[in-house]
């Protein structure tokens, strides 16, 4: 007990500390918790380890951090962004998934392996640049909208690639995909339904309630009971948390639940889990093919998306410069791609050596995702992007 605690106290003030410094630096906070995860683990001082107890207090955070995200979402907004969103996805898809593919033929001769790959680089996870995009007062942008409703659109599209490719693997053909397509295309029909009618009915049985800690507890564990729900159909739960928080952002009491939520997350939790990512950080079994492929697989994963994405916001008429803020706005793979590669390894689609890569990959685009954020939305680059091209 006495080594959990002090984890976290060393975790809150380093991470605050980091963000403090990159502020001074003109950088989003959420990078200096980043490297203060880094700092703190065994790739620096060794002093924390990334344990069952981390990973628990990291998953919570980053539930509610997605949570927040969808409080804090303008749903107007988002329903009109769900045409372009889809197609953004689509390509920020097919693009790294083509290729990856690609790129793993230049060390593996496994098509399955190779395919696999392609399929954990068109991973998204958008938790960090949710935090910077919130830091930059950008969350509601046409930009920060594009971006939230393609990552939704992006896990689900992610899960039917996976089910996918186990059918194949495992001999099943078609029939072995009806379940979880079932699963997931229930999922989605009842989730659009419920940010269509849910918040009418909330609005109308709670108007004469004042907004407490009851009513917090209750929305907290409303939020926590969707995450698991998703994650036992296969969804990613932020994705479920997600979509909780879109409901609830048309509720008659959202900035008393957005700014206590903020309080918990922002303060305790959400801290813990972008230190996480850097505590995850280390260097056993790396050596120069590891890293070759690492280098490759990273490229890939930035100029995949950044096309993809990029090319498809174009597609709809959308600014240079807000086609590359949602194309950088995509980048970061977060635990998505762990995930991922965790399936892929447990089904002895791919090796240790793809495995190690992909961590590096996670923590690379990790810390370069809101640096560049920060670049491609600040006012002066964003007039020379739109002068030059």
């Amino acid at each position: 007990m006495e080594k959990i605690l002090l984890d976290i106290a060393l975790l809150l003030a380093a991470t605050k500390i980091g963000g403090i410094v990159s502020r001074k630096l003109k950088m989003p906070e959420v990078l200096g918790a980043l490297l203060a995860g880094v700092i703190l683990g065994p790739v620096v001082l060794h002093l924390v380890q990334y344990d069952e107890n981390i990973k628990l207090l990291s998953n919570l955070g980053v539930i509610l951090l997605m949570f927040l995200a969808g409080l804090e979402t303008n749903v107007e907004q988002f329903k009109k962004a769900g045409k372009s969103s889809f197609v953004i996805a689509v390509l920020g898809i097919m693009v790294p998934l083509f290729l990856g593919t690609l790129g793993a033929f230049l060390f593996y001769q496994n098509w399955m392996e190779n395919i696999f790959v392609g399929v954990i680089l068109t991973a998204t996870s958008v938790s960090i640049t949710v935090e910077t995009l919130t830091e930059l007062g950008k969350l509601n942008s046409k930009s920060g909208i594009n971006i939230l409703g393609a990552a939704v659109i992006d896990d689900i599209l992610g899960l039917v690639l996976i089910s996918a490719l186990l059918a194949v693997k495992s001999g099943g053909g078609g029939s072995s995909l009806i379940l979880p397509m079932a699963k997931i295309g229930m999922f989605c029909v009842i989730g659009i339904l419920a940010i269509a009618f849910l918040p009418k009915v909330i609005n109308k049985r709670t108007k004469n309630i004042q907004p407490g800690r009851t009513l917090l507890t209750f929305s907290l564990a409303a939020a926590f009971f969707i995450a698991f729900a998703a994650e036992g159909i296969g969804i990613a739960a932020i994705t479920g948390a997600y979509l909780f928080g879109l409901v609830l952002s048309q509720f008659t009491h959202k900035e008393y639940l957005e700014r206590n939520v903020k309080a918990i997350s922002s303060g305790f939790l959400s801290p813990i889990f972008f230190a996480s990512v850097g505590l995850e950080a280390s260097l056993n079994g790396f050596n120069s093919r590891v890293i070759l492929i690492s280098a490759v697989m990273f490229a890939i994963a930035v100029i995949g998306k950044v096309a993809g994405c990029g090319v498809a916001a174009r597609l709809f008429h959308m600014s240079r410069s807000e086609s590359l803020q949602i194309g950088v706005g995509m980048i970061s793979r977060g635990e998505v791609a762990i995930i991922t590669a965790n399936i892929g390894l447990q089904n002895q689609i791919i090796t240790q050596e793809v495995f190690l890569p992909t961590i590096l990959v996670v923590l690379l685009t990790t810390i370069v995702t809101p640096i560049l954020l920060k670049l491609v939305f600040s006012h002066k680059n964003e007039k020379r992007l739109e002068e030059r091209l």
